[in-house]
C-alpha cells in the first residue's frame, strides 16, 4: 500500500513540475485536457463508473474510438485519449516526444491525474505496447489490461525464419511509407502503409470519413521504425499481474498473432479472444461482437 501511494504521489509530482502544458491542438467541441508530463493530453469522456481508458494506435487518436465510446458508456466511465503527436495536435513529424515509452509515461501520469482509482485500460495495435509498457512499469493504476492485435516487437518474437520473413515485410512496407511521407507525398505514404498493415486495396475503399482521421495523424507512421526496437521482455509482461483479455481479428495479418502468442504464455491470468470476419481493426470492423467480448470481460473484473 505505501509503496502503490508513493507511485501515484511520484507520477503527480512529475506531472507538477513540467512546467506550463502545452496545447494539444485547437480543441473540438466536448474535449477536455489533463495536463501530463507538460503537455495537455486531450481526451473525450462519456458515462459514469468504473473508468475505462481507451488508447488508440498509429494514424488515430480518440475518434477511432466512436463504435465504443456509446456502447461502453451505458455501463462504465469511458474515456478515449490522443496521444501527445496526435490529433488534435497538429504535428509535421519533426522533432521528439513520439516514442512508445514518452507515451507509456504520459499514460500512466494520465491516469493517475483522473485520481479516479485503479482504471481498465484498452489499447489497439501501437495502444497496445503503450499499454504494454505502462501495465508493466505501473501495475497498480489498473484493474484489467485488454490488448488488440499489440505492435510486434522485435524483442519479443520468436526468432525463427518465419518470424523474420514476417518482420522484415513489415520493416520494408513502414519504410516505403516513410519515404513517401518524406517526399510530401502523403496519401501515398498512407495507401503504402494501410495495404500493407490490412490488405492490398484496402487504402482505396477506406470510407471518407475514416481517410480524414488517418491524414490528420499521417506523420504517426515516422515512429514505427524505432518502436519496434523497443525493449521488451517476457518478464516485464509477467509484472502486469492484472487480469489480461487477448484480442485478434479472424483475418488480421500474422505478425499480429506472433506477438500475441509471444506474449500470452507470460502473463499471470490471461484470456484470449478472435473477432470474426473482421482484421486488424476489429472495433470498426465488426464493433458488435467487439464490444459484446470487451464488456463481458470487463464486468467480470
Amino acid at each position: 500500500m505505501i509503496h502503490r501511494c508513493l507511485v501515484r504521489f511520484l507520477l503527480l509530482v512529475t506531472m507538477l513540475i513540467a512546467g506550463t502544458a502545452t496545447r494539444s491542438g485547437e480543441l473540438p467541441p466536448d474535449i477536455k485536457t489533463l495536463p501530463v508530463n507538460g503537455y495537455e493530453m486531450a481526451y473525450l469522456e462519456r458515462g459514469t463508473g468504473a473508468p475505462v481508458v481507451l488508447v488508440h494506435g498509429t494514424l488515430s487518436d480518440y475518434r477511432t474510438w466512436s463504435g465504443q465510446t456509446d456502447a461502453f458508456s451505458e455501463r462504465f466511465r469511458t474515456i478515449a485519449v490522443s496521444l501527445r503527436r496526435y490529433y488534435p495536435e497538429r504535428w509535421d513529424g519533426k522533432g521528439d516526444h513520439a516514442s512508445l515509452r514518452q507515451h507509456a509515461t504520459d499514460l500512466a501520469t494520465f491516469i493517475a491525474t483522473l485520481g479516479a482509482g485503479p482504471v481498465h485500460v484498452v489499447g489497439h495495435s501501437r495502444g497496445g505496447d503503450v499499454v504494454l509498457l505502462m501495465a508493466s512499469a505501473h501495475p497498480e493504476l489498473l484493474r484489467s489490461v485488454v490488448l488488440m492485435d499489440p505492435s510486434p516487437l522485435q524483442a519479443m518474437l520468436p526468432q525463427t525464419a518465419n518470424a523474420a520473413a514476417e518482420a522484415e515485410k513489415r520493416r520494408e512496407f513502414i519504410a516505403a511509407a516513410v519515404e513517401r511521407l518524406d517526399q510530401g507525398d502523403v496519401d501515398g505514404g498512407l495507401e503504402r502503409f494501410i495495404d500493407g498493415v490490412l490488405a492490398p486495396g484496402a487504402w482505396q475503399k477506406m470510407p471518407d470519413r475514416q481517410k480524414e482521421v488517418i491524414r490528420d495523424n499521417a506523420y504517426s507512421i515516422k515512429s514505427l521504425p524505432t518502436d519496434a526496437r523497443t525493449p521488451f521482455s517476457c518478464g516485464d509482461a509477467g509484472r502486469i499481474a492484472r487480469p489480461v483479455l487477448l484480442v485478434t481479428g479472424e483475418k488480421s495479418p500474422r505478425p499480429y498473432g506472433l506477438m500475441l502468442e509471444a506474449i500470452e504464455p507470460c502473463l499471470e491470468s490471461s484470456e484470449k479472444v478472435t473477432i470474426p470476419n473482421a482484421a486488424h481493426a476489429m472495433h470498426l470492423a465488426n464493433p458488435v461482437a467487439f464490444n459484446a467480448a470487451v464488456l463481458q470481460f470487463l464486468e467480470r473484473h
